[in-house]
């Protein structure tokens, strides 16, 4: 019997509105009943996550940033992993010579490369609030832990990714269609979900994962169970076993209905 459940939420729990489902809040609400544990693990930081975690009225960790933090119930961080002054400097670099936007997170806390407000919101689904902008001059003020280049080419984003993982500390995927992620290369969502299945002294052939893009696979690697969407990365697909539901039509939801037979 399974005990764990992971999620990913962009392109796997929520739909293309960035909206959970009432089915899927109340299929998760059921597992919770039946003492099955149901956590997110997702690229977004927490203050982006949280909404939805508290729409799930879920209580347990939240895995953000792609693995590099983790928080508890309380919202207190547990696990933090940054990325070095002299990576992210060269990462910046790098953004600036390709005309990609560059953007990052700690914490709460936004960063967006100097002058690039406007165009970095018609990538994103909410407009920045108070980022603060990034320059040559001041980047080494500040520290990260995660860097997302955003572009509308995928070919350029993938020649970078290969390029970004020729250095050690890096580890570069494609998270979305037009995004870039920039972590260190101890973190991963794998690597979380191994870190809170020790923690709960779970074995990870009864954890599920869900996942659709590069940066889930090492989460869809490790679990007893990885699944992929329909609408998952085609690569993916070939690799793990995909369920027959998309993000817009429940897939999650649907596929543990019928797992743990609830009926609703």
């Amino acid at each position: 019997m399974y005990k764990l459940i992971v999620s990913d939420l962009d392109g796997t729990l929520v739909d293309g509105n960035k909206k959970v489902s009432e089915y899927t809040k109340k299929v998760v609400k059921r597992l919770k009943e039946m003492g099955i544990e149901f956590i997110i693990a997702t690229g977004r930081s927490y203050k982006g996550a949280k909404h939805i975690y508290d729409l799930l009225e879920l209580d347990g960790e939240i895995v953000c940033n792609n693995g590099t933090t983790i928080y508890d119930g309380n919202g207190e961080l547990i696990f933090q992993r940054t990325l070095s002054s002299k990576i992210t400097y060269e990462v910046f670099k790098k953004a600036l010579e390709e005309n990609c936007i560059f953007f990052a997170t700690y914490g709460t806390q936004i960063f967006i490369g100097e002058g690039t407000i406007e165009v970095a919101n018609n990538f994103l689904y909410n407009p920045l609030e108070n980022p603060i902008e990034i320059n040559m001059d001041n980047i080494h003020q500040f520290t990260f832990e995660k860097i997302v280049l955003m572009d509308k080419n995928p070919e350029k984003l993938k020649t970078l990714s290969k390029y970004f993982n020729q250095y050690d500390e890096i580890n570069a995927f494609i998270s979305q269609e037009d995004y870039l992620d920039v972590v260190h290369f101890e973190t991963s969502k794998g690597q979380a979900i191994k870190t809170l299945a020790d923690l709960k002294n779970i074995d990870l052939k009864y954890v599920i994962a869900f996942g659709d893009a590069f940066n889930d696979y090492e989460m869809l690697k490790v679990v007893g169970k990885g699944l992929v969407m329909e609408n998952g990365f085609e690569e993916l697909k070939r690799e793990f076993e995909t369920i027959e539901f998309t993000n817009e039509e429940s897939g999650v939801a649907k596929y543990l209905a019928n797992c743990f037979s609830i009926d609703i």
